[in-house]
């Protein structure tokens, strides 16, 4: 069984949404199903279901309408959740990131649109006992979600030096990559996606999945926090939020809808830290928000002789496979000259040394699949308690990813390589590098984590998920999730693409249940 979508992307503009504005003093809606969150996966399963016919209302947490500037604090303040601050707590601490607005995180993500890797889909469906969730069913998926976003291989015109750099790095060693997939039709290059587009040119959920919904009868309601998940005799019934101004953050009145079925597509942190906080979780068994993975990973920075100017060109627009190191998954990125500086190391004394070598600074990262356990609680005031242990195999395979990003940087062209871990000197020789990572705990390494995950797992026994198959809980009837959190494993790559796949077998298996 496949989805129905066009055999084209769409690119079309979001229409007004409802916001604090429309409120009042409250408001009550009756709906076939609510989602909560207007991400990947809650924008997916509602143009499907509404176009299904059903009466869907979409709460989203986010400011209704696009507040893009690039500069970081003011996208933390508007389009990442508590404003851009949430960390995990265990081995070492870890910024985590997570959008917010309607689209959700694909507002300020990359739009790098990789596949889940066939050998996960494999034990995913291993694990659910159902084919559907193969390779064989989910790739038809992903080829007709890839179609209708316009995932794209990165046109070398507007790729920008950095990638070019590393493209020819990746040739050299005879690595398997190249130039990214992106669902960006529309990219000019100007390297500030995660700030949000400003050409409209990259394939959020505002320009294709919501605007779609909203055409088939969808009701969308933003600027409202989601503080509670009715029941009702062990029966989701609805959802109660609360409307705010995303400006003053003056709280408004509620907003209360009652459904037939409840869908949760709040992300990996942001579903289980609802179902936390209004209590729920304490009886949907023992999996709820654990199991966390974050797709962790480090960076290299280095010296080219030509003008590079990383804050150019497609972000994330180049990757490679490692040999011999299946989920370990190195790729570039587009950073604003601050950033590159910090990475670089080149603060305090060497800052002025930093700004005169800025512009011919180049890098890439590096991210693995990780096997470290989290845990997604959360505090008395609502903000998310995240902790993540990691497990020694993930350490030893960053350090081994950052060698392998060494070696290809080295082939296109840079020099004087630096790292933002404790203890590491400047490279100039992949081996010095491995060499001086030896010695290095996990603690010594700046981290970065903005891939959450399986923090509310599928799967077929109670004990072992959340969900079963059909994204439907376990214990609480009418209650789906349908986000990254019900992965029954860490995916290996950027998860945006996958996310939407799921969120159309959760949507369509609803539809027939």
């Amino acid at each position: 069984m496949t989805t129905a979508f066009p055999n084209n992307y769409v690119m079309t503009n979001m229409p007004p949404a409802d916001g604090f504005d429309t409120v009042g003093k409250g408001r009550k809606l009756t709906a076939d199903v609510v989602i909560v969150g207007s991400g990947p996966g809650g924008a997916v399963a509602s143009k499907l279901l509404a176009e299904a016919g059903l009466r869907v209302v979409v709460l989203e947490m986010g400011p209704k309408t696009t507040r893009f500037r690039p500069n970081y604090p003011h996208t933390a303040r508007y389009h990442m959740q508590e404003n851009g601050a949430m960390v995990a707590r265990g081995s070492s601490f870890i910024p985590i990131a997570a959008g917010k607005g309607l689209g959700g995180g694909t507002l300020i993500n990359s739009a790098l649109s990789f596949r889940a890797p066939n050998y996960v889909l494999e034990k995913w469906s291993a694990i659910l006992e159902d084919e559907d969730w193969g390779p064989e069913e989910m790739n038809l998926i992903y080829d007709e979600i890839s179609q209708f976003i316009g995932v794209g291989i990165t046109r070398k015109e507007i790729a920008g030096k950095n990638n070019e750099i590393c493209v020819k790095g990746i040739k050299e060693l005879g690595y398997d990559g190249g130039y990214a997939p992106r669902s960006t039709p529309g990219c000019g290059g100007c390297g500030i996606c995660y700030f949000g587009c400003p050409t409209g040119g990259k394939a959020s959920m505002n320009r294709n999945f919501l605007p779609m919904a909203v055409e088939a009868g969808a009701t969308i309601q933003a600027e409202t926090k989601v503080v509670e998940v009715l029941t009702e005799n062990n029966r989701a019934i609805g959802v109660r939020g609360i409307a705010y101004n995303p400006d003053t953050l003056e709280r408004g009145g509620e907003v209360v809808v009652h459904a037939e079925k409840v869908i949760l597509a709040a992300g990996a942190i942001g579903t289980p830290k609802l179902l936390w906080s209004c209590g729920l979780a304490a009886k949907m068994g023992t999996r709820v928000g654990e199991g966390l993975q974050i797709h962790p990973g480090s960076t290299l920075i280095g010296r080219h002789d030509s003008k590079v100017e990383m804050w150019k060109g497609a972000t994330q627009g180049a990757y490679f496979h490692p040999p011999n190191m299946p989920g370990v998954l190195p790729h570039t990125f587009s950073a604003p000259p601050e950033a590159c500086l910090a990475a670089g190391g080149f603060v305090g004394k060497s800052f002025q040394k930093g700004l005169a070598l800025l512009p011919y600074l180049c890098g890439m990262l590096v991210m693995v699949s990780d096997k470290g356990h989290g845990s997604v609680r959360a505090f008395s005031d609502g903000r998310a308690n995240i902790k993540y242990d990691f497990h020694p195999e993930d350490v030893q395979r960053i350090k081994d990813g950052l060698v392998a990003v060494a070696k290809v940087l080295f082939a296109g062209g840079a020099k004087d390589l630096r790292a933002p871990i404790h203890g590491i000197g400047i490279i100039n020789d992949p081996q010095q590098l491995a060499n001086q990572l030896t010695t290095r705990t996990i603690k010594d390494f700046t981290l970065y984590a903005a891939h959450p995950m399986g923090s509310c797992a599928m799967s077929l026994d109670p004990a072992t998920g959340v969900v079963n198959p059909n994204g439907e809980s376990h214990h609480i009837n009418n209650l789906y999730i349908s986000d990254a959190s019900i992965f029954p494993s860490s995916l290996g790559v950027n998860p945006q693409l996958s996310t939407m796949a799921v969120s159309a077998q959760i949507a369509r298996r609803l539809l027939i249940s």
